[in-house]
């Protein structure tokens, strides 16, 4: 049976105007008509199924590329992970992907998980056990021992070690790559303002990657190790803080390294949520940190304004990043970084695809690609918090939730 979808406008993922009385058809889990309502046309007697949203915007499912399905998202999210088994880990992860579903993501990468957490996940939702979005997984990271994340990472401190590590994650199924070259806030005792891996190793990883068909994103907050991963090529740098490494300094941002990400085309998730949900949700900050944010937001507008290619990711799981919440990305890509909301939407639906390889498959409206829609309240391209209200998901042709009620 065909699927139509109807309301006041399509948004199609490119960047292009939105299209008036908007309307999309779906069948066999693929987009076959992309048009308007005046010209959708069905043959006498024809089994379709229509929704319509009065007042509401069509668009392409977004897409959340910074996930951890195993961890809790609450403040005790490090004790968490230290205690908890992979039983309870499997289990967060069940209402992780279902929650990141509802919000109207429709392909979510998992940018570290234990690989008994994550390929299981992975299998259960293509197999129809679970409800969850397209997943894409990385397994563990790869990091050094006593690294960031090395509770739940892979550690491999030698170039051969990591070699032999991106070859072991690949032969388990891993969608992508993820290393991490510095230390992170999440993890005691690791150092965030200095690298953990030099830009040879960095490198070796992304050329074996790249051999395996696969992509390479890399955790890095300091500016050395932002330097070293522009160096080595990596695909996706993930935070991309440019820490400096002088604790007296907050940042050392150098233009001159986000020149080459231009150059070379890397895609930059700057997990630019976080602050704003921990202020949100009891986390006080001071005024130093504040001035901080600001120095921060007038970073991603320089590096926006050079050509640096953002994706959408939330860092979800960990504190105060919950798996519903993807909607903060663009909201605070609006009114922080002061782009507009149709350039939010681009990262969220059609940049954020390419990083992952699968522009082919979905972060446009086109005919052929997956049959992954969403119908939102309103109209995002003016008040870009339209996108909190999601009345229907379509993922890869099944319905998941219609008129506002959710069917998972």
């Amino acid at each position: 049976m065909k699927l139509a979808l109807k309301a006041d406008r399509l948004i199609d993922g490119t960047g292009a105007a939105a299209t008036p009385n908007g309307a999309i058809v779906l069948e066999n889990g693929r987009i076959t008509e992309v048009t308007t309502q005046d010209a959708l046309q069905f043959a006498p007697g024809e089994d379709v199924d229509v929704i319509e949203v009065k007042g509401g915007s069509i668009m392409p499912g977004l897409i959340e590329v910074h996930t951890h399905m195993h961890c809790s998202a609450e403040v005790e999210a490090y004790n968490h992970i230290m205690t908890e088994t992979d039983e309870i880990f499997l289990m967060r992860a069940v209402g992780a992907v279902r929650d990141t579903l509802s919000s109207g993501v429709t392909t979510m990468r998992d940018l570290g998980s234990r690989n008994q957490v994550a390929f299981p996940i992975v299998k259960a939702i293509e197999d129809g056990i679970i409800p969850g979005p397209r997943l894409i997984a990385v397994g563990t990271p790869i990091t050094t021992t006593g690294g960031h994340c090395h509770m739940f990472g892979t550690e491999a401190d030698t170039t051969d070690e990591v070699l032999q590590a991106v070859r072991q994650q690949f032969k388990l199924g891993a969608g992508y790559i993820k290393i991490m070259a510095t230390g992170g806030g999440f993890t005691p005792g690791t150092n965030t303002r200095a690298p953990q891996y030099p830009a040879s190793t960095l490198k070796a990883a992304v050329q074996d990657a790249e051999r395996l068909g696969l992509r390479v994103a890399a955790h890095c907050h300091a500016t050395a190790g932002v330097r070293n991963c522009v160096e080595a090529g990596v695909h996706n740098i993930i935070h991309c803080t440019w820490l400096a490494e002088d604790e007296e300094q907050m940042y050392d941002y150098d233009p001159d390294t986000t020149d080459m990400i231009v150059e070379k085309g890397l895609w930059v998730d700057p997990t630019l949520a976080l602050g704003r949900l921990n202020r949100m949700r009891g986390r006080a900050t001071d005024g130093a940190a504040n001035q901080n944010q600001e120095r921060r937001f007038e970073i991603l507008r320089d590096m926006w304004d050079r050509g640096v290619k953002f994706v959408t990711g939330m860092d979800s799981g960990m504190t105060n990043a919950r798996f519903n919440d993807f909607a903060y990305i663009p909201q605070i890509m609006v009114e922080d970084m002061h782009i507009t909301p149709m350039e939010a939407i681009v990262c969220s639906t059609k940049t954020s695809a390419e990083c992952l390889g699968l522009e082919d498959e979905i972060g446009t409206l086109e005919v052929g690609k997956s049959a992954d829609v969403v119908i939102v309240d309103g109209d995002p391209t003016t008040d870009i918090k339209a996108l909190h209200n999601v009345s229907t998901i379509v993922a890869q042709g099944k319905v998941v939730k219609r008129d506002g009620a959710l069917l998972i």
